[in-house]
């Protein structure tokens, strides 16, 4: 089994705030990076979960939109349903658990966001995410049964100004019983604050 040390997680997090500095973001063709704190596995949430409430850290960095030019999206639209779905933010991040029986993880997808009025918006994601959980459980331990899971994530978001941001989301990692029929699966809860380059 492939490990991920919560020391490579750190890593990812230090290095998403060095490429995040405004100096060198558009190099990179950076659109938002992001970070918080993470309530990882509310009991409320999953009850008896080996890993319930624990706390950790977490950085992402969102790129700029893809721009797929598909069913009639005008060039230069940036509203609407159908421009929110045709164009998502690719995206890179991490947490750090500070629990040392808690599962760390960096992952990677695609953020598809929607504006509910001109301050709220509405995020939806889907990637990837490389964990350094147990395979099987134990009594501290979730059994995650692989390495390797799929991410989904919701979001509510303001735009508090013009370049900040701040949203509560709701993450679920597990792999759907593809990799492994073990899938205990992790759902976590982030507060965070994102800068726009």
């Amino acid at each position: 089994m492939m490990t991920f040390t919560k020391s490579a997680i750190a890593a990812l997090l230090i290095s998403t705030a060095a490429f995040a500095a405004p100096a060198s973001a558009n190099d990179f063709g950076l659109d938002e990076a992001r970070f918080g704190g993470t309530w990882a596995q509310p009991d409320w949430l999953d009850a008896n979960h080996a890993e319930d409430d624990q706390f950790g850290i977490n950085a992402e960095l969102l790129f700029r939109p893809i721009n797929i030019d598909l069913f009639g999206v005008a060039d230069g639209e940036t509203e609407g349903f159908l421009y929110s779905i045709m164009n998502p933010r690719a995206h890179l991040g991490g947490m750090v658990n500070f629990d040392d029986d808690g599962t760390s993880y960096g992952y990677a997808g695609l953020t598809w966001q929607f504006g509910l009025t001109e301050a709220l918006f509405l995020e939806g994601g889907f990637g990837l995410a490389l964990n350094n959980g147990e395979e099987r459980p134990s009594a501290t331990r979730a059994g995650l049964g692989s390495a390797i899971t799929f991410r989904e994530s919701i979001a509510l978001g303001v735009n508090v100004t013009e370049n900040i941001t701040a949203l509560i989301q709701l993450e679920h990692l597990s792999h759907a019983e593809v990799f492994d029929d073990q899938n205990r699966g992790l759902s976590n809860i982030s507060a965070r604050i994102g800068y726009k380059f």
